[in-house]
C-alpha cells in the first residue's frame, strides 16, 4: 500500500512552529471502508465507510468498539451499527498508528508530532490521558511516530521513530527503560506474539524483520557506558582483565564483574586508520600503538612506563594499523599505512624480550603498498602481512618473502596446527596452503568488508567479524557458514578475539561494552558454548537467550 497509495505532503506542525512534513494518502477525499469478519471463514459480518484517509485501526475489547487514525485525529466506531460514536483531536497533522491496551479502555497512537499519545475511552467520548514526546535524532522532515504497541500485559509499550532505526521501550510513568537496535533501516512496524510475555516483532523498510526476546525490568541496567569511540578491545592472556582503547584513554575491566579498575588518559591513540592493543605474555605489560608509535603499560596500573617510536621514518606521513606479539614475547610486528606515499608503506618488527627496552629487528619495504593487517605465527618463525597487494608470508629471522598471495587485505590468519593460512579479500575469506599456490576453501556469506576472524572448537569452526554488521561462524573443512549473529546488523563489527574459556570479545567504533548471558549453539556441524560476550557497541544491550 505503501507505494501506491502515499504521497509526501508539506505541512506545518503547530506544536512545533516547524515545517515537518507528513505522509498522506495520495487523494485527499478518498474514503477507506472498514470490515468486521468472522475468524474462521472470514464471512463478511458487517462493513462501512470512515468517509476520510485513514492511516491505521485497532479494537479495543473493553469498550467493544474499533478506533481508526486519521488527519490529527482518533475516530471511534460501533461495531455493531457502523455508526461513529466518539472523536478526539491531538494536535498534531497525521495519526499514523494506534494500538489498543489488553484489559483497559486505553489507547495509545503515534504522530507526525514525534509523540506517543494515551488517549482513556469514556461512556461519552475519548480524550488524552498523557503524551510522551520522543527525541528527534535528525532534521530529518518526515520524522514522525511510525508504529506503537502495547506490550501482552500492557505494562510497558513500543514505539519507534524513522532515524534511530530502534524499538524504544517505556513503562506506565512514560519513563524510558531501554531502547533495542539491530535494524539496517528505518523500523515501520512493531508487533507483540501473542501468549508471550517479552517476545516483540519488528520489521523495517529493506528486509529485515527481527524476534526480541526482552528481559524483564530496566532493558539498559546492564550497560557499561564508555562515553568516547572505542577504538579495540582484548582479553589478557589469564583471563583476569580486559581493556578498552579509546581515542583518548584506556580502561582496564575486571573480567568477573565488568568494573573499571584503572584508567590512562592520553593524547595519542587515535592513529590515522586504528589504534590496537597486545597483550605480552609476561602478564604484566600491555602494549597499544598510537599514530606512529607504540606504547608499554604496565598491568594492572596502566602506567606508561616506555614509548618507541616505531614509525620513526615515515616522516608523519604513515600510521599504524595493526599490531602482533609471539606466543613466547619476544617479538612484535607493526604495519604501516603512508598516505602520500602508500608505496613506501612498511611492516616493523621489534625484539621485545625485555619490553621496557625494545629495540628494532629488521623492515620490510618492499611491499610496495598500504598494509592493513599483520600477524606472527604461534612459533615465531613466520609473519604474514595484508594490504593492497595481497598476502605476503615472511621469515621472521630476516623479514624476507617465503610467499606471496594475490588476495587477502584486511584480515591475516595462520592456521593454527597447520601449514596453511587464512586471508581476507573484502568479503570473502580463503584458505590456502603454505606457499600461497592453492586455494584450498572459500567461505562466502558476507556482504561486507571481513575485519576479524579466530578459531574456536578446537580450531574445527572459524567465527568473522564484518562491516556488514554480522558475526558468523563458518566449518573450517567444508566452509559452510553454520550460524550467524544478525543482532548488530545496524553497526560495523571491527575487531573479534577469543580466551581459552570459550568467551568473545569484539570491538565495533561504538561507546558501550555490554556482556552475552550463557547459550549452547546446536548444529549438525558444531556445538559450542558461549561463556562470556563483551561487547562495545553503540547503545545496545545483548544477551545471547534474551537478544537485544
Amino acid at each position: 500500500w505503501y507505494q501506491r497509495r502515499v504521497r509526501e505532503a508539506v505541512v506545518s506542525t503547530q506544536s512545533t512552529g516547524a515545517a515537518r512534513k507528513a505522509i498522506t494518502w495520495d487523494g485527499a477525499t478518498e474514503e477507506n471502508n472498514v470490515m468486521t469478519l468472522k475468524p474462521e471463514s472470514l464471512e463478511l459480518i458487517k462493513r462501512w465507510t470512515t468517509g476520510k484517509p485513514t492511516w491505521h485501526y485497532a479494537y479495543n475489547k473493553a469498550s467493544n468498539k474499533l478506533f481508526s487514525t486519521h488527519k490529527g485525529n482518533v475516530v471511534g466506531w460501533n461495531t455493531n451499527s457502523g455508526e461513529q460514536v466518539c472523536e478526539g483531536e491531538d494536535g498534531s497533522d497525521v495519526i499514523y498508528c494506534i494500538d489498543s491496551h489488553p484489559s483497559s479502555n486505553t489507547l495509545i497512537s503515534g504522530n507526525n508530532d514525534l509523540k506517543v499519545v494515551e488517549w482513556e475511552i469514556t461512556e461519552t467520548g475519548i480524550g488524552i490521558k498523557r503524551q510522551v514526546e520522543l527525541p528527534c535524532l535528525s532534521g530529518w522532515a518526515f520524522g514522525g511516530v511510525w508504529s506503537c504497541k502495547y506490550s501482552t500485559q500492557g505494562d510497558l509499550f513500543y514505539c519507534t521513530e524513522p532515524q534511530s532505526m530502534s524499538v524504544m521501550v517505556f513503562n506506565e510513568e512514560s519513563e524510558k527503560v531501554g531502547e533495542v537496535k539491530g535494524h539496517p533501516a528505518s523500523v515501520n512496524c512493531i508487533t507483540t506474539i501473542p501468549g508471550t510475555r517479552n517476545q516483540v516483532m519488528s520489521c523495517d523498510r529493506e528486509r529485515f524483520t527481527i524476534l526480541w526476546n526482552l528481559p524483564d525490568g530496566d532493558i539498559d541496567a546492564c550497560k557499561m557506558v564508555i562515553d568516547e569511540k572505542v577504538l579495540w578491545v582484548g582479553f589478557s592472556h589469564d583471563q583476569k582483565y580486559f581493556v578498552s582503547v579509546t581515542e583518548s584513554n584506556v580502561r582496564l575491566w575486571d573480567s568477573a564483574t565488568r568494573a573499571v579498575i584503572n584508567t590512562e588518559v592520553f593524547d595519542d591513540a587515535d592513529g590515522f586508520y586504528n589504534s590496537c592493543g597486545a597483550f605480552h605474555p609476561n602478564q604484566q605489560h600491555l602494549l597499544v600503538t598510537g599514530k606512529a608509535d607504540v606504547m608499554v603499560m604496565a598491568l594492572p596500573g596502566l602506567e606508561l612506563i616506555n614509548s618507541y617510536d616505531v614509525l620513526a621514518s615515515s616522516d608523519g606521513d604513515g600510521s599504524t594499523t595493526s599490531i602482533s606479539i609471539s606466543a613466547d614475547g619476544s617479538r612484535f610486528l607493526v604495519t604501516e599505512c603512508r598516505n602520500s606515499n602508500s608505496d613506501l608503506s612498511a611492516a616493523f618488527c621489534w625484539d621485545c624480550t625485555d619490553p621496557l627496552a625494545a629495540t628494532e629487528a629488521w623492515v620490510k619495504r618492499d611491499y610496495g603498498a598500504r598494509m592493513f593487517s599483520g600477524i606472527l605465527k604461534a612459533d615465531g618463525s613466520k609473519a604474514m602481512i595484508g594490504g593492497h597487494a595481497g598476502t605476503v608470508i615472511i621469515d621472521m629471522q630476516d623479514g624476507s618473502t617465503l610467499a606471496s598471495i594475490s588476495v587477502g587485505c584486511w584480515v591475516t590468519c595462520f592456521v593454527p596446527g597447520s601449514t596453511e593460512v587464512m586471508v581476507s579479500d573484502d568479503s570473502t575469506l580463503y584458505r590456502y596452503d603454505g606457499l600461497g599456490e592453492e586455494n584450498l576453501m572459500t567461505y562466502k556469506g558476507h556482504s561486507g568488508k571481513i575485519t576479524g576472524l579466530v578459531f574456536v572448537n578446537e580450531n574445527k569452526n572459524i567465527l568473522t567479524s564484518s562491516d556488514d554488521g554480522t558475526i558468523r561462524m563458518f566449518d573450517v573443512l567444508s566452509g559452510e557458514c553454520i550460524y550467524a549473529f544478525f543482532n548488530h546488523r545496524s553497526e560495523n563489527v571491527r575487531r573479534i578475539a577469543v580466551n581459552s574459556s570459550g568467551s568473545l570479545v569484539w570491538r565495533q567504533t561504538a561507546t558501550v561494552c555490554c556482556t552475552y548471558s550463557p547459550r549452547r549453539v546446536q548444529s549438525d556441524a558444531v556445538a559450542i558454548t558461549v561463556n562470556r560476550v563483551l561487547f562495545a557497541v553503540n547503545c545496545v544491550l545483548f544477551a545471547v537467550n534474551r537478544v537485544l
